[in-house]
């Protein structure tokens, strides 16, 4: 888990920029944070063990995950200074025992086999690089028995003036890597490429989502 894994070839973002970010992401999104959270515990139950959330930023979704599962949460980020208000948050709301902050790429996740028993890459995935690699890493780190969901939306509990406004934002912020979110069939594609065999594309309301299980 050491700074090595992160690659040098981006500019790093200051520790203002981040806190802007991590303010932007409290006052626009937490309805989809907290409507994706209910959607996963419905689906999955409530989850325990050891999870590995792929981009954390700044740890919000972590958070609200860690109050509805039983699950420790390792909050993966490449950005310095993204990581850092993490840790901010993480230690605010006094779960530095159970949201261990990691500094680290989804490219070479810096965790051993079968690590894990839920991944979650919620709204990183139009950061890839190389995206059958990271889900190749995924699968790597995901237990027998695991389950990984991963991809990006707004949960199945959000009201429509909610997501309307949140998708416009959304939009709006990512520009044309928001068309990673609407394009089903590429995921598909993506997932299959890295040897994935048991998996499913979840696409409607609550957003554009992969869920493997090993």
């Amino acid at each position: 888990m050491s700074e090595e894994r992160v690659p040098a070839e981006y500019t790093e973002m200051d520790l203002l920029e981040a806190k802007h970010f991590d303010k932007k992401v409290k006052e626009n999104f937490m309805p989809a944070i907290i409507s994706t959270v209910k959607q996963i515990i419905e689906d999955y139950g409530v989850l325990e063990g050891v999870c590995v959330d792929v981009g954390c930023g700044t740890a919000v979704f972590a958070i609200e995950l860690c109050r509805h599962s039983k699950l420790k949460i390792y909050a993966l980020e490449k950005e310095k200074a993204i990581l850092k208000v993490a840790r901010m948050n993480i230690e605010k709301e006094r779960l530095t025992d159970e949201i261990i902050p990691v500094l680290g790429d989804a490219h070479d996740l810096p965790f051993e086999n079968e690590f894990a028993d839920f991944i979650i890459g919620r709204g990183s995935y139009h950061c890839w690089e190389d995206k059958v690699r990271v889900f190749k890493e995924i699968y790597r780190v995901l237990k027998k028995g695991g389950i990984g969901f991963v991809g990006g939306g707004f949960g199945r509990y959000v009201t429509e003036e909610e997501l309307n406004r949140m998708k416009s934002l959304r939009d709006r912020s990512l520009k044309e890597d928001a068309k990673a979110y609407s394009s089903p069939d590429k995921l598909r594609e993506v997932v299959y490429e890295a040897g994935i065999s048991n998996f499913r594309i979840i696409y409607d309301k609550a957003g554009l989502w992969a869920e493997i299980k090993k």
